[in-house]
């Protein structure tokens, strides 16, 4: 291995490291808790090392947002081709975003700034409700063909269940209990389906 691709696979490790180790400070401490400089420490590098890879806190955090974005989207293309029917592909993409935020509940926070994970940037927000080449939103455009523009209305409805109640999930209930709302958040999903059929 020649001394560029050395280099460019331990720049990919030291970014890599600082995206794992602010997860892992926000996890246990809150995002309030992640700094540059508390980063630095934890992996033993000097702050100025670290803003070569983010310019700032909320560089970091709006690459965290996007990377959770690109997980579930991968997730959801993945659904797409394994169930035939767009009422399961709907109802399974739902639990894969309930599993997700409770399996990485600090990459959530990020995504929707909660908890303190303040993220000015909104740029993957447009990006994630463009309706073109979305798999979400061609499932309810096959259950819906002929509804037209009612269908992007839907779609953002869609966001507003799914992603909004475990938003509020996560706020108003202690992390104990959210196991408890999961029964909840699905039946919500079901009727939301079966009203859209």
């Amino acid at each position: 291995m020649g001394i560029i691709e050395r280099r460019e696979r331990l720049k990919k490790q030291v970014r890599s490291d600082i995206i794992k180790t602010a997860r892992e400070i926000a996890r246990e401490d809150g995002w309030q808790a992640v700094s540059i400089r508390k980063i630095a420490d934890v992996i033993e590098y000097s702050p100025p090392i670290l803003y070569e890879y983010f310019e700032s806190k909320d560089k970091l955090l709006e690459t965290i947002r996007t990377e959770g974005f690109a997980t579930l989207r991968e997730e959801f293309e993945r659904i797409k081709h394994v169930y035939r029917q767009p009422e399961k592909q709907l109802a399974e993409i739902a639990q894969s975003i309930w599993n997700f935020s409770v399996e990485q509940p600090e990459v959530y926070q990020v995504m929707f700034n909660l908890e303190g994970a303040y993220c000015q940037s909104k740029q993957v927000y447009v990006q994630e409700m463009n309706i073109v080449k979305n798999p979400v939103w061609e499932m309810i455009a096959t259950l819906r063909p002929k509804a037209g523009e009612m269908v992007t209305k839907t779609y953002y409805e869609w966001w507003c269940l799914t992603y909004g109640f475990i938003c509020i999930t996560m706020t108003t209930q202690p992390r104990y209990a959210i196991a408890h709302a999961e029964p909840i958040y699905m039946e919500g999903v079901r009727r939301f389906i079966r009203s859209v059929m």
